[in-house]
């Protein structure tokens, strides 16, 4: 078992919990402030089994990849960054879990 840490945007939070919950993932939503984003953001935590930790990532790669290429046709602006960080994941193993 391994728990899934994906720091976000908070702009995209709402949506990609969303998909995650599609995928029937469960997920636990905690504001959160800090300098990794440099922004408001959301850390959206999630125990799941060692064979779905790359589901839930690629999830998360593909949702912000698509919202970063909104945002650039959106604005239509070579400035924008394209490697703007809208996520930071942890991966982290978990010795037990235990629901009461």
């Amino acid at each position: 078992m391994k728990l899934v840490l994906a720091v976000v945007d908070e702009k995209i939070a709402a949506g990609l919990i969303e998909r995650l919950l599609a995928k029937d993932f469960r997920v636990t939503r905690l504001e959160s402030l800090g300098s990794f984003l440099r922004r408001g953001n959301i850390t959206i935590v999630s125990g799941v089994d060692d064979d779905e930790v790359q589901v839930v990532v690629q999830t998360i790669k593909d949702y912000t990849e698509m919202k970063k290429l909104e945002k650039i046709q959106a604005i239509d602006d070579r400035s924008v960054n394209k490697k703007e960080g809208l996520a930071t994941v942890f991966v982290l193993p978990v010795e037990k879990m235990i629901n009461f």
